[in-house]
């Protein structure tokens, strides 16, 4: 250690001297008279990449002058410190100012410190002061500071995003100090379209989630946005669908009925073109979600669902840091539905048929009957899930570089059977200054992910038979377990792949660069450079070999699966085999000009993109091997096939935009942003392919005004107000060209002479729209930011109102023009909602921190018009009754028959009116003409929630950290799932056999629920009615402890933490038979949500 410190010291100093000479070199224009300290502060960070930390015992207030034209910094700074009690220190891109020492008093003694933050890493320029003084310093760049202090006085530690610490000094003479991130402030930066500003500027919509000490960032995700769910107001964030699956997203509610409702992703200020799953999570620093359209305007045609800024990892000024991660997880299914046990269903069977006895049993069911066998077919397909999840980075920054690598493998494994994924990736930054005037950057990143293997058919499970045969006696899997009814088994292909194969291999390659030409004449103006390249290489292919297909036969029969019972089926055999491959890039040219006059900041924004997307596909399939002989190469071996395919698929699509901004502001007080962009886009008509979207935003800063700076307990608040256009091209490319179609892909064919051989030929398939143009959201956010309580208070709120218009949807037509449906621009949507964001600092001191997040939000949406047509005459726009879409109603509306309970024995009239028996389900007589049809079915309910809100609570004792959030859905509707029926509707002849679903307890005289129907019911299969799909979950808790004892530092370790995390822990809901979250149960094949248990380290060196 004393052999590094001494090579250490050397390279510091040279670093320092190399700061020092990087000051003298850049020369600038400035002119300051008698103005205050902050407002030479603002100049410099507006013209130079520099910004200013302050000792906070320096008065940013007084009054300096000074007037230069092309001189270096250093000589500025010297010019308007003259005669003034400060001095400064340039550190990296960092000035330091803090009062001349010769201004403290001589009555002091000496003490010293180290100021570090949660990950132990060292905080430079740390404010150390004498609190009521102007006693002060800065920690170095080993966070280190010596301090002369009087005698009892309480020393005061802060940083910009750090709580600020007091300490008591008494007789120490060493302090070691841990700074704690700060709640949101006004003062953070946040990311936003084509730059950066800071929260205070900013007149739009933003939700920024910080990943860096955050126990968020200890989860088990293995997809990016995860990090994000009851984190942000206004994002709602769906389960996954398979291990390594992407969720559903959606920003401020459904603004399109039938286009696309998926936000934008950014990555590192360039649009993403690739998967969000092809980006590592534990790269990731810190989410942006801009949610109004000002904010959002900057991308327009891409935006009107909102915008996700992602920015990765980099350096930090100092030495290199190691860091490596570990977390290994367990999962397993959380509200795992209970399936029928052998009783229960044969009771269902035998009720649902009119069976008086067991001999619709079939052997093998009746053996296991007899031997007391029953199968849960749920629990067989299922397992404990598994992550594994490895990241090693080094990382660091100097004066004029700063780079990020970094390494990490993630394999998962889901509570499924058979459902896994692998994904080993690479990522490499660098950003470097070759001149004062030139920057340039460049990041590339490797991901390789494996899908391969077949889930277990989670369908096939449900409907079995608990009595029906899994293994053959020679102890082989059994192709169909219930005999002659010719079910499969959910595991045929899973346990012995020589059944069935399936590959699915993933390769993206994305490199970003950029540079930043800084125009050494006119001060404030710059142009950037971005290009970002993505490739995505696709290998998939599934095969079926001759043994899937033997029918059923006797289960003791080994010549059933004999090599010359399966060759007899080698005709069945097939598979084919598909390389894809996606090609993308976009460019940006980026013109900006800031500048600071006296109490006015203006910042302009030019831009001028194109993004280009294309696709490539070749697929071959093969089938008959009988010719052959065998499959044993199996997807190797398609070649071989008597009845080979090639097919070809190929797209593209580009986007072109113009974009300008204009933002200004007076006296860090008034701001006001407007932005126009034009956008032109492939996937539209000839007619409509550009689109113009506006937007304007203002705020003002309400706590820099006199008559309201003598509120104490304000510390900060904004209000805020905008409005804009952002169009939706959530379209597929060529849908607004007819098509026409070839051979076996709906081509038309006729027979060919006396052969009976069809002859194809090409047919129209689908009718275009030239006109078809782009779909618009307008939208208006009003609300206001705040901190209160000296931080220990932050509170944001917005309202917003917005409607998407010119929906892109796809309507009937006439039968007579030979289509059925064609693209068009019609209807109306409206959103509306509330949404707020709290945080408190509820305890603060030395030992133990308590700090709580709440997050609320409510969207309510409606159709105000679709096709426009009043065809029934009734005065009224008319309904779309088989799209389940409304007129004046929430899109989201369920309709149907009210449900008023089952029909009793004793409700004759009921039963004489509508021809139906006790026992069946019974509805509200809406119209009271005493008879149920049709025109009795009204909105019954809504699918969409009434609300959301979530509360996290996050505890700090000494070393101990503790997080917990708990989610809440509150309303909102569904129905008892069509598959709960399926323990007793048992098709259309009423003699197919029960499938072995949820157990109901079904009507009979001895039993006559009010709930549930006979057994012998075969309607309408949603006639259990709507439940309530509210719930409360405790979705996340994290436990970590962090190591800082003597013995760690021995060891040359920075930062040492250990720690355990749970995910959806428990539930509190009424949903019957799976969970409310995905609003569906087993019988529906979705995927379950998981309970996660994981423990993981965190070494930095």
């Amino acid at each position: 250690m004393f052999k590094l410190r001494r090579k250490l010291i050397p390279l510091l100093l040279a670093l320092f001297i190399f700061n020092s000479t990087y000051a003298q070199s850049e020369k600038i224009d400035l002119s300051i008279k008698n103005e205050s300290l902050r407002q030479l502060i603002k100049q410099i960070e507006t013209k130079t990449d520099y910004s200013f930390m302050l000792d906070q015992t320096v008065d940013q207030s007084q009054k300096v002058s000074v007037e230069a034209r092309q001189e270096s910094l250093d000589a500025i700074l010297k010019k308007a410190f003259a005669g003034k009690q400060i001095s400064y220190e340039v550190v990296g891109k960092q000035i330091i100012l803090k009062i001349s020492r010769n201004s403290q008093s001589s009555q002091s003694r000496k003490i010293s410190g180290t100021v570090k933050d949660q990950n132990g890493e060292s905080v430079i320029g740390a404010n150390v002061s004498v609190k009521g003084t102007t006693i002060g310093t800065i920690t170095d760049i080993d966070g280190n500071f010596i301090l002369e202090v009087p005698e009892n006085v309480v020393i005061q530690i802060s940083y910009i995003g750090y709580i600020t610490q007091e300490i008591s000094l008494g007789n120490k003479e060493h302090l070691n100090v841990l700074l704690k991130e700060d709640l949101q402030s006004l003062d953070e930066i946040v990311v936003i379209g084509y730059g950066t500003t800071k929260r205070k500027d900013f007149t739009g919509s933003v939700s920024s989630v910080k990943l860096e000490n955050s126990p968020i960032s200890l989860a088990t995700n293995t997809n990016a946005l995860e990090s994000l769910k009851g984190n942000v107001t206004g994002l709602d964030i769906g389960a996954t669908n398979t291990a390594g699956g992407t969720p559903s997203m959606q920003i401020r509610g459904q603004n399109s009925i039938s286009g696309s409702n998926d936000p934008l992703v950014v990555v590192d200020g360039v649009i993403f073109m690739g998967s969000v799953n092809d980006i590592n999570p534990n790269d990731i620093a810190s989410y942006d979600v801009l949610k109004d359209a000002t904010s959002a305007a900057a991308y327009g045609s891409r935006s009107a669902n909102g915008v996700i800024i992602i920015t990765t990892k980099k350096g930090k000024q100092g030495k290199p840091v190691i860091h490596f991660n570990a977390k290994g997880s367990m999962q397993s299914w959380h509200l795992k539905p209970e399936l029928m046990n052998g009783e229960q269903w044969l009771d269902a069977t035998s009720a649902a048929n009119g069976y008086s006895d067991y001999s619709f049993l079939v052997p093998q069911e009746e053996l296991n009957l007899n031997s007391g066998k029953e199968i849960n077919w749920l629990d067989e397909i299922s397992r404990t899930g598994w992550t594994q999840d490895y990241q090693a980075a080094v990382s660091g920054a100097g004066d004029r570089m700063n780079y990020y690598l970094s390494a990490s493998y993630t394999e998962s494994g889901g509570v499924i059977k058979g459902d896994d994924y692998e994904r080993v990736s690479v990522l490499a930054k660098i950003d470097t200054d070759i001149t004062s005037w030139l920057q340039i950057g460049l990041d590339a990143a490797y991901t390789r992910t494996d899908y391969s293997g077949l889930g277990a058919n989670i369908w096939s499970a449900t409907i079995l038979s608990p009595y029906a045969m899994m293994y053959r006696p020679n102890g082989m899997l059994e192709a169909i377990p219930d005999g002659t009814r010719g079910r499969g088994n959910p595991l045929w292909g899973i346990d012995d792949e020589s059944k069935k194969e399936n590959v699915d291999f993933r390769d993206n390659l994305r490199a970003n660069a950029y540079a930043v030409v800084k125009c050494p004449w006119i001060s404030g103006l710059s142009y950037r450079f971005n290009y970002a390249g993505n490739l995505n290489y696709r290998k998939s292919g599934d095969f079926t070999h001759e043994s899937y297909n033997v029918p059923v036969g006797s289960y003791d029969d080994d010549s059933r699966y004999s090599v010359a019972t399966q060759n007899s089926y080698l005709s069945s055999a097939g598979g084919s085999m598909a390389n894809e491959r996606t090609t993308s890039y976009v460019i940006d040219n980026i013109l900006n000009y800031n500048q600071v006059f006296g109490k006015h900041s203006v910042d302009l924004t030019a831009v001028a993109t194109r993004d280009y997307q294309k696709y490539e596909s070749q697929t071959l399939s093969g089938s008959d091997f009988a010719s052959n002989g065998n499959t044993a190469l199996g997807l190797n071996g398609l070649h071989y096939a008597s009845t080979q395919k090639i097919s070809l698929n190929n797209w593209k699509r580009t986007n072109i935009g113009y974009f300008g901004r204009a933002s200004y502001s007076f006296d860090d007080t008034y701001y006001m942003t407007a932005s126009y962009r034009r956008d032109g886009s492939s996937v539209f008509g000839a007619n409509n392919k550009w689109g113009n979207f506006w937007a304007i935003g203002t705020a003002w800063r309400i706590t820099n005004e006199p008559f309201i700076k003598g509120v104490a307990f304000l510390d900060d608040m904004k209000i805020k107000l905008s409005w804009g256009k952002n169009g939706n091209q959530g379209l597929t490319q060529y849908s607004t060209l007819s098509q026409v179609a070839t051979g076996h892909s709906g081509g038309i064919y006729y027979p060919f002479g006396n052969s009976g051989k069809p002859s194809y030929g090409i047919n129209q398939s689908t009718i275009g729209n030239s006109d078809l143009g782009w779909e618009t959201t307008e939208a208006w956010n009003m609300g206001f930011e705040s901190t209160w309580l000296n931080s220990r208070l932050f509170v944001d709120v917005d309202v917003y109102f917005s409607k998407t218009y010119d929906q892109i949807f796809s309507r009937s037509i006439p039968v007579m023009t030979g289509f059925a449906s064609m693209y068009s621009s019609m209807g109306e949507v409206k959103n509306r909602g509330v949404e707020a964001t709290v945080r408190t600092v509820n305890i603060q001191n030395k030992e133990f921190n308590w700090t709580t997040g709440l997050t609320f939000w409510l969207n309510r949406n409606k159709l105000v018009h679709l096709y426009g047509e009043d065809l029934d005459g009734d005065g009224k726009e008319d309904d779309d009754i088989g799209n389940g879409l409304f007129i004046g109603e929430s899109i989201h509306s369920i309709f149907g028959y009210e449900q008023d309970g089952i029909v009793q024995t004793d409700d004759t009239e009921y039963m004489k009116a509508n021809g139906v028996s006790a026992g069946t389900p019974k509805y509200v007589d809406k119209n009271n003409d005493g008879v149920i049809n049709e025109k009795d079915r009204s909105i019954i309910g809504n699918k969409a929630p009434n609300f959301k809100l979530n509360l996290s609570n996050t505890l700090q004792y000494k070393n101990w950290e503790l997080y917990v959030m708990i989610a809440g859905v509150f309303g909102g509707n569904g129905y008892y799932q069509a598959g709960n029926t399926n323990a007793y509707i048992t098709g259309g002849d009423r003699k197919w056999f029960a499938s072995n679903g949820l157990y109901i307890p079904y009507w009979t005289e001895a039993n006559p629920s009010n709930k549930y129907p006979s057994a012998t019911f075969t309607g309408d299969s949603y006639f259990l009615g709507l439940q309530s799909r509210a719930y409360v979950r405790l979705q996340d808790v994290t436990l970590s402890y962090t190591f800082n004892q003597p013995w760690v530092k021995n060891m040359g370790i920075n930062n040492f933490k250990m720690f355990i995390t749970g995910k959806n822990l428990a539930t509190i809901t009424g949903w019957d038979g799976g969970d409310p979250e995905t609003g569906s149960t087993a019988l529906s094949q979705t995927y379950p949500i998981m309970t996660n248990v994981s423990l993981g380290l965190n070494l930095s060196f």
